[in-house]
């Protein structure tokens, strides 16, 4: 269960293509599901991490790579 922020983070990581994707084929409404199943992920990922103290140094280049890939990607 250690681990279960990083492969959340992941998860947000291996969302950057479709979201491209989506927006690349005008399809904003699922660019903007995608994007808010990021948002909330990146809210699990960090709650669990901070409540339970499942951090790593892993954890703490893969959250901000995460969150600087989707947010690239966006613009």
């Amino acid at each position: 269960m250690r681990h279960l922020p990083n492969l959340i983070c992941l998860l947000r990581i291996a969302l950057v293509w479709p979201v491209v994707q989506a927006i690349a084929s005008e399809r904003y409404w699922l660019a903007l599901v995608l994007m808010a199943l990021a948002a909330i992920s990146d809210g699990l990922d960090g709650f669990l991490a901070k409540q339970f103290g499942w951090t790593s140094e892993l954890g703490k280049f893969l959250d901000p790579l995460a969150d600087k890939l989707l947010l690239v990607a966006v613009f």
